[in-house]
């Protein structure tokens, strides 16, 4: 498997070609503003899916790249993530197995209380009045 970065930029090189041919032809004025919906679709799907198993990395970074066919920052974010995210795992690489082990228990812990915080506040707020019954019997009342 190769590096993050080769992977986007392969995806979003095909892209590019075909979001250009796009704005050429009669209902080109549509393009951008498609584009931009899609690329913020995919981004925040990949973001939801990053704990989970699967691409959820490769997901963000395809939707920014798809948002950085229209937008300079997305572009730079885009350089900027894949380079953090192959740098990161060339350090995590090299680290002791024991090591990953617990970096992995600590991020699946992390992700369970941002999960647990997340649905509590949902619920403090009201908007999943069907946890009521949960909560009242954990103690909680809002």
């Amino acid at each position: 498997m190769g590096s993050m970065r080769e992977m986007v930029s392969d995806r979003i090189d095909r892209l590019q070609e075909s979001h250009a041919r796009s704005k050429q032809k009669k209902f080109g004025f549509l393009v951008r503003p498609g584009t931009l919906i899609l690329g913020w679709v995919i981004t925040i799907i990949g973001l939801i899916t990053i704990p989970l198993p699967g691409q959820g990395w490769l997901t963000t970074f395809i939707g920014v790249g798809i948002l950085s066919l229209e937008q300079k920052w997305a572009k730079k974010l885009l350089g900027w993530g894949v380079h953090q995210y192959d740098r990161f795992f060339a350090w995590y690489g090299q680290k002791s197995f024991r090591f990953r082990m617990i970096m992995l228990a600590l991020m699946i812990i992390l992700i369970w209380v941002v999960f647990m915080l997340t649905f509590f506040l949902m619920w403090h707020a009201g908007t999943i009045p069907w946890a009521d019954e949960f909560f009242t019997w954990l103690g909680f009342s809002r």
